[in-house]
């Protein structure tokens, strides 16, 4: 869990997470200036780790790469627009596209529609932006009479086949009679007039099998005319509107649907001219959506703002926990029931803080921390039985001053607290305190994670990181970054302590090395339209990180990127957005890997989740080509990129006419 706020945040991590800073200005990662350091000697006397720890990750060095070419408020624009009109007078019955054999949908489902005429046939409707495939059928006419002289037709192509038929087995015994009059000897005359009858028979055959050709010809038009009622679609793409509704008249020619073709689209984005010089035609372009994507349907709901979340680690099952200042704490059930039940607090004490023991713990337990300086411990081993009698108890002593952040070891045997300046650091087993950590400092902790190298890494608003060796007897300050923007509340670290977020700015994130502090990657934001806030938070496989901003404009948007390579930056591949816009608090991801999601909490009390996309989603986003580099003005050139989008993979990630941002690694300019 993660959470934050401008007045009392609080972070946790289940499992093995840590979270400090970094600095540096607009250089490139390899330049960057590295967070300040004090190191501080640790006294002798800490005692053994307080918990096995590990070696942490190596990485990979540092080479010197140019910044990319950064784009932002480009414009998306699809040239492919298709009318799709009616090509016969009849009424609409259908906009939509026809469900399998033996489909029946829920009662009262409003996406479907039987069709009005043919009974169990279900189409479901079609509205905008819905995505289309070429060939689909999307509309239909009413049909009926046309398909009645179609109908009419087979039964007399049936017919004349027969009559086709009898008449030449007429003719065959016709030539029978007269073969035999000639072999007998009949006279002229007879054998004259059973000539003549062979002929008309043979001209009988010639007009049926004309009647035939001609009924046949007919049935065709009348094929061709019924098909007319059916319109499908002429290439991929989605529905850009739908100007006629079921019931309507429409005549031949009126449009039914406008179609918006989706294999290929454009961005054009403007960039300053001594930036253009560095850019060439062909060149390769990322493409990053700024198209915001609402929550899941599903949520909980606090009467007050949210101020804390954290997801346990049960296996297939994990569990939202959230607490509010409405003195409450939800355990949400949502990837099961959709249903939560409340644990128990002090009326009118607001809770601050949550934390859930991580994946490694050979327990579930949850940790709440309350405006009042208390700690309650709660077992949430069976997600079915929880209630008020989940409350192991509470920790013996309190915090002087409200507990803003608490975090649980990766073993789950000690749990740490914040409040104020003070870390308290308790015995799990037996709710007390074990010791507390030197006070340095100089003004409120907001964040404290676990790592598992154990050490326990505090974050403050004295704008410092400190980082902790964690022992058995106590607790020895091992160094110190400072000098951090301060923008972010909430910094997260990578589950295996190699890495960490950095608020160098308002428009740039570092992730720097906890083994030499060099800035090693970035999340870069540029110009005024989005700026880093509140939080950044690592997923638990670390590939992805979610942030959070805070302008007026970005209120209640978050970005998720795709953790940069070494040295790189990273990308965006989803923008989200709360429900009214509404500021987020805090936020967390699922631990579970099957159960990927991420959640949460808003000042207007929402706790709100949203799927993670696939891995293959994340890595392989829009890619393209400069097409065009031209000159708007004195200061400026417009840059036009084109991407290929004939699989349609894009297609959900970048809308018409919406905007998006064209990420450009160029070379230095010479």
């Amino acid at each position: 869990m993660f959470r934050l706020s401008r007045w009392l945040p609080a972070a946790l991590v289940s499992g093995t997470a840590i979270v400090i800073a970094s600095c540096g200005t607009s250089s490139t990662p390899s330049t960057a200036p590295r967070p300040s350091q004090t190191e501080v000697v640790p006294p002798a006397q800490i005692g053994a780790p307080l918990y096995d720890k590990v070696d942490p990750p190596e990485l990979a060095k540092s080479t010197a790469v140019p910044e990319p070419i950064i784009i932002q408020q480009a414009t998306i624009a699809y040239d492919d627009k298709i009318l799709l009109a009616a090509q016969a007078d009849g009424i609409v019955e259908v906009i939509g596209t026809k469900t399998p054999v033996g489909f029946v949908p829920q009662p009262g489902d409003p996406l479907y529609m039987e069709h009005p005429r043919e009974k169990g046939l279900y189409y479901r409707k079609l509205r905008e932006n819905d995505p289309i495939l070429i060939g689909q059928q999307l509309a239909r006419q009413d049909e009926s009479q046309t398909a009645i002289q179609h109908d009419a037709l087979e039964n007399s192509i049936v017919a004349a086949r027969e009559r086709v038929l009898a008449s030449e087995a007429v003719v065959k015994e016709a030539a029978k009679v007269v073969g035999l009059m000639k072999k007998s000897g009949t006279s002229l005359v007879e054998q004259a007039n059973a000539e003549a009858s062979l002929a008309r028979s043979q001209e009988g055959v010639a007009e049926s099998k004309a009647n035939l050709v001609k009924l046949v010809g007919e049935r065709d038009v009348t094929s061709k005319k019924v098909r007319q009622y059916f319109l499908n679609s002429t290439v991929d793409g989605r529905i850009y509107k739908i100007p006629k509704s079921p019931g309507e008249f429409a005549k031949v020619g009126e449009t039914v649907l406008e179609i918006q073709g989706t294999t290929r689209f454009r961005i054009e984005g403007k960039v300053d001219v001594q930036e253009a010089n560095r850019i060439q035609l062909g060149q390769h372009a990322t493409v990053e959506p700024a198209r915001p994507l609402g929550p899941e349907p599903y949520y909980a709901r606090h009467r007050q703002e949210v101020t804390a979340v954290a997801v346990t680690a049960h296996v297939g099952r994990p569990l939202v926990v959230s607490a509010g200042m409405d003195s409450t704490v939800l355990v949400w059930d949502l990837t099961r029931t959709q249903k939560y039940v409340s644990l128990p607090h002090t009326p009118g004490i607001g809770v601050r803080s949550v934390a859930a023991t991580g994946a490694k713990a050979a327990v579930h337990l949850v940790a709440t921390g309350s405006a009042d300086g208390r700690v309650r411990i709660w077992d949430t081993k069976d997600p079915d039985k929880l209630s008020g009698e989940s409350l192991l108890g509470e920790c013996a002593e309190q915090h002087a001053a409200p507990v803003s952040a608490a975090a649980f070891t990766p073993d789950g045997k000690y749990l740490a607290t914040a409040a104020g300046r003070d870390v308290f650091l308790w015995d799990v087993a037996t709710r007390t305190k074990r010791y507390s950590l030197p006070q340095q400092h100089k003004d409120d902790i907001t964040c404290i994670t676990f790592t598992p190298q154990a050490t326990l890494v505090t974050i403050s608003r004295d704008k410092s990181i400190r980082i902790w060796n964690m022992g058995v007897d106590g607790a020895s300050l091992a160094r110190t970054l400072d000098h951090r923007a301060g923008v972010v509340d909430t910094l997260g670290v990578s589950s295996d302590g190699g890495t960490m977020l950095f608020d160098q700015d308002l428009g740039r994130l570092d992730i720097v090395s906890l083994a030499d502090g060099r800035t090693v990657g970035t999340l870069l934001n540029s110009g005024s339209t989005v700026r880093f806030a509140g939080l950044a938070i690592y997923s638990h496989d670390n590939n992805r990180v979610l942030t959070a901003g805070g302008d007026a404009d970005s209120k209640g948007e978050l970005q998720l990127w795709e953790k940069p390579p070494i040295d790189g930056r990273g990308s965006e591949r989803r923008r989200l957005i709360t429900p009214n816009h509404s500021g987020v608090t805090c936020a967390a991801f699922s631990p579970d890997d099957k159960k990927r999601f991420m959640v949460v909490g808003t000042q207007s009390g929402g706790v709100h989740y949203w799927l993670v996309p696939a891995e293959e989603a994340m890595k392989n986003g829009p890619e393209g080509r400069v097409v065009s580099i031209s000159n708007t003005d004195a200061r400026s050139a417009t840059v036009r990129v084109e991407v290929d989008n004939s699989a349609g993979r894009y297609s959900d990630w970048l809308q018409d006419r919406g905007t998006a941002t064209i990420i450009i690694n160029a070379p230095p300019a010479k």
